[in-house]
């Protein structure tokens, strides 16, 4: 960043160039002017020196402001390459697990089930030839009777996918992913870590990177007759997340939630949780630094001494969910599947261009001279966009930084202008304060990062639950606490609907398996009060009779007359 002093020679260039201010102290500054050209010329060094301090000047700051552009430019081209790769990620697995749900409800395999025929295995099995060798990104696809026993298998064969004889068809009873799978509801889709495969107890080689998937298939009367399994190759996303961040200036990586590399520059340094000794292929050992700053929150970039870090935490579940509402079960008991996608750019690189920033500047004085304009222009650019910035930080200012909805000052502002509008239009608008109950256990027992998504999950609904209505307001007010503003109501029974979908909807969301429900105070205006602070008054009022009355409710402020 400029320094003070930097900032401000740059203010007092822009000056000279603009003109001396207008009014006394600009006559002033003048007539000093004035006597100053009437002055005996200075020699040449005399002359010279303070002029020379200028473009030295221009120069230093053009400099910063280069180097901080150039690193903004930077950290948002890593920004988006990790974003890119999450994209891919997303969009890769969400197919799998479509394709999966879609061979679960084949018929000719629905047929067998329902006879018992086994005359009409063929058909299944050449059902599953034929999508194996037109997508071509499974190694296997088979389905497993509820007793482990593989019925129909088709291996991809290195790349010719082939029927397995009934004969070699193996008893799968107890391995992990069949008992995982088989345990699901019908719709549901298990999903296993990225690791290698292993044939007879050892690591296949080459390599093959492989994702299980599988579902249950399920008869008309909801009776679990089996699973389909597609062993997914994962070598075709590692393949493509490397191209993506060909993107960055640096060198791409994938880890999984341990920190062990998926993808690694060195492939020497990938799979090291598959073999004894591994533990050191880890980033926690290469960079324990940076492990310890990624492991601190889901996003962001630092440097340290070996350069640029950007990385992206990614929950598999929720990257599936952008795409498509699916179950998707990581295993009993076990964390969702997370992986981190990061970029390094290396130290030697960022050196690099800050001495090609610094070079040009290096040039003789009259060279320097030259490009006076030139940097004073620059500058009048970054300036620019250092107002703009500072712009989308005030609009950033009227958010609740956590939740991204509005925050208490700027609704206060809003229930200003919509009372305002009420009184001269005849109008009512409604207060609903919203309380959760229950968060305190759900952050207590859960941590923060749970806490946290808990508001975001109940902000995004109170949006969408009013998004019809486009004048209507969602705020937080801070902690677990938000407020609704409904605007042009027709009367107090149309806020208590309203209010009412709300505490269901809540009541409907579940993290971990645990829940929260909402005690909501409504207050009308002017029904209930006459200027803001009584509404505000009333409607916290009415959310505290609630949650006294046992919670999960919803009161209307009393009238006035009532009180």
């Amino acid at each position: 960043m400029p320094s003070v002093a930097s900032r401000a020679l740059s203010d007092w260039l822009l000056v000279i160039m603009n003109g001396f201010p207008v009014g006394r102290e600009g006559g002033t500054r003048r007539r000093w002017v004035a006597r100053l050209s009437q002055a005996p010329l200075p020699s040449f060094w005399k002359l010279f020196l303070p002029l020379a301090v200028v473009p030295l000047g221009i120069i230093l700051v053009f400099y910063e402001w280069v180097a901080e552009d150039f690193f903004d430019r930077l950290e948002t081209l890593e920004a988006v390459t990790l974003e890119s790769q999450a994209r891919v990620i997303g969009h890769v697995l969400t197919d799998v697990v479509a394709d999966a749900l879609i061979l679960a409800e084949q018929n000719e395999l629905r047929d067998f089930l329902a006879t018992g025929d086994r005359a009409r295995l063929p058909q299944s099995a050449a059902e599953l030839l034929s999508f194996s060798r037109y997508v071509g990104v499974y190694d296997q696809v088979r389905f497993i009777d509820a007793s482990g026993q593989e019925i129909v298998r088709v291996n991809r064969n290195g790349g010719n996918p082939v029927v397995v004889a009934e004969a070699a068809l193996q008893d799968k009873e107890g391995r992990y992913y069949f008992e995982e799978a088989l345990g699901l509801e019908r719709g549901q889709v298990y999903l296993s870590a990225l690791d290698l495969n292993i044939e007879r107890g050892v690591v296949e080689i080459p390599y093959k990177p492989m994702i299980r998937v599988g579902t249950p298939v399920v008869d008309a009367d909801g009776r679990t007759l089996g699973i389909i399994l597609v062993n997914y190759l994962a070598q075709d996303l590692l393949d493509t997340l490397s191209g993506v961040g060909r993107m960055s200036s640096g060198v791409a990586m994938l880890l999984n939630q341990e920190g062990y590399w998926l993808l690694a520059p060195d492939a020497s340094q990938s799979w090291g949780f598959m073999f004894p000794g591994g533990e050191e292929r880890r980033l926690e050992v290469e960079d324990p630094i940076a492990w310890s700053r990624m492991t601190q929150q889901p996003s962001g970039h630092f440097y340290t001494a070996r350069g640029l870090y950007t990385y992206r935490w990614l929950d598999l579940v929720e990257e599936i969910g952008l795409f498509m509402s699916v179950g998707i079960s990581a295993g009993m008991g076990a964390e969702p599947r997370r992986w981190c996608v990061l970029t390094r750019v290396p130290r030697a690189f960022i050196d690099r261009r800050r001495a090609e920033i610094l070079l040009p500047l290096g040039v003789s004085g009259a060279v320097v001279l030259g490009l006076l304009a030139i940097g004073l222009r620059a500058i009048i650019t970054v300036m620019a966009e250092r107002r703009r910035r500072q712009k989308h930080l005030e609009r950033l200012a009227s958010l609740d930084t956590l939740t991204g909805i509005a925050n208490r000052r700027t609704f206060e502002e809003r229930l200003m202008r919509e009372m305002a509008r009420t009184d001269r239009h005849g109008r009512r608008c409604a207060l609903l304060m919203i309380d959760l109950d229950g968060f305190k256990a759900v952050n207590d027992t859960q941590g923060h990062q749970v806490g946290d998504q808990v508001l975001k999950d109940v902000a995004k609904l109170l949006g969408r639950t009013l998004r019809v209505r486009s004048e209507d307001v969602v705020a937080r007010f801070g902690g677990d606490e938000f407020a609704v503003l409904l605007c042009e109501l027709g009367d107090a029974q149309t806020a208590l609907a309203v209010a009412e979908m709300i505490r269901a909807r809540i009541g409907r969301l579940a993290w971990g398996g645990q829940s929260v429900s909402a005690s909501i105070g409504v207050a009308l205006y002017p029904d209930h009060a006459g200027d803001m602070p009584e509404l505000f008054r009333v409607a916290d009022a009415a959310m505290y009779g609630s949650k006294r009355a046992g919670k999960d409710r919803i009161r209307l402020a009393e009238r006035p007359s009532d009180t």
